[in-house]
């Protein structure tokens, strides 16, 4: 089921399985950032559509098949996207799942909106940009920095590759990186449409901290953190874990700032056992 979902000019692709008759409550996918959101694999997608209300996911603005935007905006932009998305499918309430920035969009939605969300789901998150939580690793930070520097490719031969270079570098030691297989999903992604930098970064950094008001965060929530993730150290993930009351860390030794496929039937059980308990 595809909706175009508008909010105002700016026009989001959406996408969903919807399992009404099992009376459940379906998972809403938050994207990590400049990252559309074909980057859910699928096998995530349909194992919790099976198990719960259903799965909905979608392009976060100024990326993928979403409206590009010249002009920055705000994290509460990103905010009521989530609510019009789900307003698009007739749900009222969903559990959230963010992944890095989805993470800090699915925080502001719990305390704006505590109603429309039934749990939370953080994988790769952070409470806030503090530094006693840890910079990304300086080998990641100069890699970056020369990146942000020289631009995207604007080739479409080589922006393939330009995408896989960056999920290599995020990649933990445990789970073998399939070089071949992130290319040929990069390829596709590409096909689509290639923004390369967008405004995301912006409205993440130049939101504001919330850190203090996440005890009033009533919904249970899940915090799964990497032990080896270069953009977000392990502290960000127990820092966030410890500031919402009714939250369960787990630690996944190894694992990088990454959703690769080994791991995703360990993440469908974790996500799972949340759903089925709320």
């Amino acid at each position: 089921m595809v909706r175009r979902v508008d909010n105002g000019a700016v026009h989001l692709h959406a996408e969903a399985l919807l399992n009404e008759a099992s009376g459940g409550v379906p998972v809403i996918f938050l994207s990590e950032a400049e990252a559309p959101s074909s980057r859910w694999p699928l096998e995530l997608l349909t194992g919790v559509a099976q198990r719960s209300g259903g799965a909905i996911w979608f392009d976060t603005r100024d990326c993928g098949r979403s409206t590009w935007l010249d002009e920055p905006y705000e994290i509460t932009d990103l905010v009521v996207d989530v609510l019009l998305v789900l307003d698009a499918f007739g749900v009222h309430d969903a559990h959230v799942v963010g992944r890095s920035m989805g993470g800090q969009v699915a925080q502001h939605l719990a305390l704006g909106a505590p109603d429309r969300v039934r749990s939370l789901t953080f994988l790769s998150a952070s409470p806030g940009r503090r530094d006693d939580y840890g910079l990304p690793e300086e080998w990641l930070i100069d890699k970056m920095t020369e990146r942000l520097f020289a631009g995207p490719p604007s080739d479409p031969s080589d922006q393939a590759a330009w995408l896989v270079e960056q999920q290599e570098w995020f990649a933990g030691p445990v789970f073998e990186f399939d070089r071949a297989d992130a290319l040929a999903a990069a390829t596709a992604e590409v096909s689509m449409g290639f923004r390369g930098q967008n405004h995301h970064g912006t409205a993440v950094v130049d939101a504001p901290d919330i850190a203090d008001h996440l005890g009033h965060i009533e919904a249970p929530a899940l915090v799964i953190q990497g032990t080896a993730d270069p953009v977000l150290p392990v502290a960000h993930g127990q820092a966030l874990a410890q500031r919402i009351p009714n939250a369960q860390l787990v630690l996944i030794e190894g694992l990088g700032h990454e959703l690769p496929s080994a791991f995703v039937p360990q993440f469908l059980e974790l996500l799972s056992a949340l759903v089925s308990e709320v």
